[in-house]
């Protein structure tokens, strides 16, 4: 078994629902249940690899890569894919901040699933409670505070270079390779729980009765999306092929065809509202690497 890093840097609000809610937002994106930070499922994320690799490969190469979802109940045409698909997870978030406009937020205990999960080994990751460690566009200097949404943080001792160096590699978005030293901001597990909570896009929507050309009755509603230059990671994992006759793809051929499906800067739609620009994101497949 191999492992790939796939990375998915948002380019516009991106809407993976959990179904409708009775509370404020209507429609609330999917979030873990341990830690309520957004995550895109991976039936999501194999659904539309899936889809990429039939409109590029084709179907045969889909069905052996991804298996296939079209057998029903008949046996002989099941085929199980040779690629398997974690959840995404959410890695840097951005937020308003009174210096520099906006700012990526990042946490100790996001870096070090990153960390469990790709093997890396980054800087020193530490940060006090109740203030940022952040990098230099982002701080008030005359106060030395770090100012998001409403929430005035004292800037603590240690940049962010170290970190956002080590990060930097993960997208070739030329606004993330440009400002990430300065824009990242390192804050405390708790902080960072409360603004991927409260800070998400929310944006009010309306359906408009195509005979009276008014809002139709009980059609006004909220939907959440995650923000757009938010940075989420995933885990592809490759085995060989299982093929019946005992032909199937060795391990080196599925690295070849999954390289081959997701060159990198490829262009994929997550999620809902495809036809209003929703769920655009750069993805990149990083390097190999052994589990």
């Amino acid at each position: 078994m191999n492992k790939h890093l796939l990375t998915l840097y948002t380019r516009t609000p991106l809407h993976v629902g959990s179904g409708t809610s009775v509370e404020v937002v209507d429609l609330p994106i999917m979030r873990e249940r341990i830690t309520n930070f957004p995550v895109i499922p991976s039936t999501s994320l194999k659904g539309v690899l899936r889809q990429e690799c039939r409109d590029k490969l084709g179907e045969e190469t889909a069905v052996r890569l991804f298996g296939n979802d079209t057998a029903e109940r008949d046996k002989e045409k099941l085929h199980a894919g040779c690629v398997i698909v974690t959840d995404a997870r959410l890695l840097a978030f951005p937020v308003r901040s009174l210096a520099g406009c906006f700012a990526w937020l990042t946490c100790p205990l996001a870096l070090q699933r990153y960390q469990r999960d790709t093997g890396e080994t980054l800087s020193d990751i530490r940060v006090p409670t109740d203030s940022a460690r952040a990098g230099a566009d982002v701080k008030v200097t005359h106060t030395n505070q770090v100012v998001l949404e409403e929430y005035a943080l004292s800037a603590a001792n240690g940049d962010v270079t170290g970190i956002a160096n080590e990060l930097k590699h993960l997208c070739s978005d030329k606004l993330w390779q440009d400002t990430l030293v300065k824009r990242l901001v390192l804050l405390s597990d708790e902080l960072f729980q409360h603004f991927v909570t409260t800070a998400t896009e929310v944006t009010t929507r309306i359906k408009i009765n195509a005979t009276t050309r008014t809002v139709d009755e009980h059609a006004l509603f909220n939907q959440e999306n995650v923000p757009s230059e938010s940075l989420c990671y995933t885990l592809l994992l490759t085995t060989p092929e299982r093929a019946r006759n005992g032909n199937g793809w060795k391990l080196g051929e599925v690295d070849r065809k999954l390289m081959e499906l997701v060159p990198n800067d490829t262009l994929l739609q997550i999620g809902g509202d495809e036809t209003t620009g929703h769920g655009f994101c750069t993805v990149n497949l990083i390097e190999r690497r052994t589990p």
